[in-house]
């Protein structure tokens, strides 16, 4: 500081300027390369991030902040090599490359807790920045975070003063963090309601002394109404009193986004929750997000007078390295050339190709492939007379194909060798295999929630869009072994967030399982994975008394045994859902260029689209 600032006037006070630089669900991309497709990727990874970082951070009259919104240390194949191998006594690559960039603070993310407490307490240790969660608890053993950090800074006025600031920050996850995958954890975490926690903790953050409060959030930009325990509750975190700045995440989406429906509180061009400065700089590091602040100082604190809110995409010369990149590079190199080495390894062969382009508007082979070698697993877990008495099906989601992860971001397996990047692909979370017991009605209820993924179709018009921008598509679940149409006449039984708003929609018709139809009474057993048993992604938990079996295995090493032992997939697309017909009615959706050369007879090219994708029409 100058030493003390002058008085001054009540009515032109001293201003100056704050910067906050987000991340958020960089799930473990640091240098920039696909594993999944097995080749780099300068639009991905913390490291085509740091020269964009550097240059905002060092821009002259403006002190600047840096944060992390969580789902950090999961993601890629790199992440589960280190989660094996990382020495006890060793920092994480990820928590170093933090620390490497001087990032000032951190929250938790829910697929941070996929390796267990333990890996996760370790990976924190060598962490030089505070980690905060309001809403997270481990009830035994050394708290993960600390409920908020007041962060001191000096900001430079416009009289030429520089004056102090104390930032309050504090971070919130999803609740459901305490019942996804609840074997990574065996019940030690406990969760609290976001709304509630920030309504709880904000009085604490300003009693000391904060002037301004930050809330990390992992959480998605959801509905307005706050409801217990709700899973994306950014919005409602807005209108909590006292919060002055929200950096989103979770949904892995982007905010700002002039292309997102203006909805409750929410406005989507100028970057605010209920008028409050936003960001959620989408995931993977495609993105830094960046919020301006202009504060106004008089004797009694400080204002936020106006801002402004971006995202920031990698600069182009990020993509030759200098010293920083080489250092971040360092941190993992090694790791990282013995994941290409094991990633690389063949498993299997396939005779035809292999790929995801139509993975939301077709039956899509990565999906039944997953789909057998869980109903596989399952099979053998579950008790003989369990089997024989009820079907067993299967439920999966699309993961690479495009939508929200963009360019590149698809399966595409040619024929020859099948390898583990490629079961990487086709699954790659950490989440384990669950059996569970549903009547029909149920299953009908579980089609209905995945098919609000696409938009109303009206009659007779052509050139709609085919997919609700606002519904993430690795929601859009489809179940093996049952038949059924989604008709797209019918509105959408529940919104995008899972929220049922017409009980009586209805737009699966003629549900079938071996060519009868289900009726609502009938039983099934149904291979799922742990987060989507738990409630993930907005759909019913299943009650603990209808949980017939959980396997130790995760899903990924599921799928590599099932692939294994076929040897050789020849194995081709069961049609067990379509579209209704809907003569003269035609959609638009996007892809990638390459998937014109596999073309499905419904389905014609349009042409190229901005973005780097390719637009296709399907007919119904």
């Amino acid at each position: 500081m100058d030493g003390a600032a002058p008085p001054t006037d009540h009515y032109n006070p001293a201003q100056g300027r704050l910067r906050i630089l987000a991340t958020t669900d960089l799930h473990m991309q640091l240098l920039g390369y696909d594993y999944f497709a097995d080749r780099p990727d300068h639009t991905l990874g913390l490291v085509n991030l740091a020269a964009t970082i550097a240059r905002l951070r060092d821009a002259p009259d403006i002190t600047t902040i840096l944060c992390d919104n969580g789902d950090l240390i999961q993601g890629t194949p790199l992440a589960d090599f280190l989660a094996d191998t990382l020495h006890p006594n060793d920092t994480h690559p990820m928590i170093a490359a933090l620390n490497l960039l001087i990032y000032d603070a951190m929250t938790l993310g829910n697929h941070d807790f996929d390796f267990g407490l333990g890996f996760l307490r370790q990976a924190l240790r060598g962490a030089q920045f505070p980690i905060v969660s309001a809403n997270i608890h481990v009830p035994e053993g050394d708290a993960l975070a600390q409920p908020f950090a007041i962060l001191k800074r000096d900001v430079r006025c416009n009289d030429g003063h520089s004056r102090p600031i104390r930032i309050g920050i504090t971070g919130f996850g999803p609740p459901q963090i305490a019942d996804w995958d609840y074997s990574s954890h065996d019940g030690l975490v406990a969760t609290d309601d976001i709304v509630g926690a920030a309504e709880r903790i904000v009085p604490k953050i300003k009693a000391a002394g904060a002037d301004i409060i930050i809330a990390l959030c992992h959480s998605g930009i959801g509905a307005v109404t706050p409801t217990a325990r709700m899973e994306n509750a950014a919005v409602p975190l807005a209108a909590v009193p006292g919060i002055d700045v929200i950096v989103a995440g979770h949904t892995h989406d982007r905010f700002p986004d002039a292309e997102r429906p203006v909805t409750a509180g929410v406005d989507p061009v100028k970057g605010t929750l209920h008028g409050k400065p936003t960001v959620l700089a989408s995931s993977f590091g495609k993105a830094l997000g960046v919020i301006d602040l202009d504060l106004g100082w008089q004797p009694k604190g400080w204002t936020i007078k106006a801002h402004t809110v971006r995202l920031e995409r990698p600069a182009p010369q990020s993509t030759a390295n200098g010293p920083l990149q080489d250092q971040l590079g360092e941190l993992v190199q090694r790791a990282h050339d013995e994941t290409l080495r094991q990633m690389r390894q063949p498993i299997a062969q396939t005779s035809d190709p292999i790929h995801s382009y139509f993975a939301t508007v077709a039956p899509d082979l990565p999906q039944q492939l997953l789909a057998k070698a869980m109903q596989d697993t399952a099979k053998r877990g579950l008790a003989a007379n369990v089997t024989a008495t009820m079907p067993l099906l299967a439920a999966t989601a699309p993961f690479r194909f495009g939508g929200r992860s963009g360019l590149g971001q698809f399966i595409s397996i040619p024929p020859g060798p099948i390898t583990l990047h490629d079961a990487a692909a086709i699954f790659p979370f950490a989440d384990r295999l669950v059996a569970v017991r549903r009547t029909g009605l149920e299953l009908m209820d579980w089609l209905e929630r995945a098919a609000s993924y696409y938009n109303q179709i009206t009659p007779d018009t052509s050139g709609q869009s085919l997919n609700n921008p606002l519904y993430a598509g690795y929601h859009c679940d489809t179940i093996s072994d049952l038949h059924y149409e989604i008709d797209l006449t019918q509105p959408a039984r529940f919104d995008a967030h899972g929220k049922c708003i017409r009980p009586h929609a209805t737009r699966i018709n003629a549900l079938c399982w071996n060519g009868h139809p289900v009726a609502a009474t009938d039983q099934f057993v149904v291979a799922t994975t742990s987060f989507r048993a738990q409630g993930g992604g907005g759909f019913v938990p299943v009650p603990e008394d209808d949980v017939l079996y959980r396997s130790k295995r995760k899903m990924r090493a599921v799928l590599v045994d099932y692939l294994t032992q076929l040897k050789t997939i020849d194995i081709s697309v069961t049609p067990n859902w379509r579209f209704a017909p809907n003569p003269g009615a035609t959609a638009t959706f996007e892809s990638a260029v390459e998937a014109a050369q596999h073309l499905p007879a419904n389905i014609a090219l349009i042409g190229p689209t901005r973005t780097g994708l390719s637009r296709y029409q399907i007919r119904f």
